[in-house]
């Protein structure tokens, strides 16, 4: 990485990605913001605020801030993955925790085990990043031998 210059965004160093992981990149907004769409709901024939999308959508926020203040320090390193695990762990915990109150029959709950099937398995992949960070596997930038 000597010659490399390391792009000045993190969406321009996800842009440098392969196309798949940009996908990836791209279900896990779907995921976490597809919650907007379920905020406000009806229940028994009355309108209710469904609570796993207000956990769920300040978790990506501060997910996001995280992560822009991690590139900002670290660069494209497996750390940023640490900003899912501080942001995501407690609403996915908690969404999980209530699946089976919320079931599988309607579209909301569709969309909360499609949550929770994508977010945890982000939350398995950057918990294993941060952990290859510690241990000093943590470059990110041009693994792939792309460019």
């Amino acid at each position: 990485m000597d010659n490399l210059e390391i792009p000045a965004t993190l969406g321009e160093a996800i842009a440098t990605e392969p196309m798949w992981l940009q996908a990836w990149v791209m279900v896990l907004v779907i995921a976490q913001l597809g919650a907007v769409l379920f905020i406000v709901g009806r229940d028994n024939g009355n309108w209710i605020i469904r609570k796993e999308c207000l956990a769920i959508i300040p978790g990506f926020f501060v997910a996001a801030m995280i992560l822009n203040l991690l590139y900002a320090q670290f660069g494209y390193v497996r750390l940023l993955g640490l900003a899912h695990v501080i942001g995501w762990s407690g609403p996915f915990i908690w969404v999980l925790m209530r699946r089976k109150i919320i079931g599988f029959a309607s579209v909301y709950g569709k969309y909360i085990h499609f949550y929770l099937l994508i977010s945890g398995l982000s939350l398995i992949i950057d918990s294993l990043d941060v952990v290859r960070y510690i241990v000093g596997d943590g470059d990110l930038f041009m693994r792939w031998g792309l460019l």
